[in-house]
């Protein structure tokens, strides 16, 4: 699709999506996504995801990162979603990769506040 190729050359600010009606917009961000994936542009791949507001893609794979090991970018797929248990899972191994800022704002989209302030006061502080 000519946009989904646009999108990847010159980034989403180069489109105006806000004309497409919901599923168009979700499932052109989705080929997006599903490309940079492929390219392993892991970030840009989450964050098409979030824009396309595809909670579903991002918890599943959220879970092949956990499995894969790649917490940090699991935290990023799991704080759209909201998802308390896989926050907190996610958050754990953020701390154990020394990724202090992540695993706060992981339990910060968990609601679990005091470990998010907890860990920015010990750990997260001027890193």
């Amino acid at each position: 699709h000519p946009i989904v190729e646009k999108i990847l050359k010159e980034g989403i600010a180069s489109v105006n999506l806000s004309m497409l009606d919901e599923s168009a917009r979700k499932k052109i961000l989705g080929d997006v996504a599903e490309r940079l994936y492929k390219q392993s542009k892991f970030i840009e791949a989450i964050e098409m995801m979030t824009k396309a507001n595809d909670m579903e893609k991002l918890a599943k794979l959220g879970d092949l990162f956990m499995s894969e090991n790649k917490a940090e970018f699991a935290a990023l797929c799991f704080i759209p979603t909201g998802d308390k248990q896989k926050l907190n899972d996610a958050a754990v191994k953020c701390i154990q990769l020394k990724n202090y800022r992540l695993a706060a704002k992981a339990y910060e989209a968990a609601d679990n506040r005091q470990m998010a302030s907890f860990i920015m006061q010990n750990f997260a502080e001027g890193r």
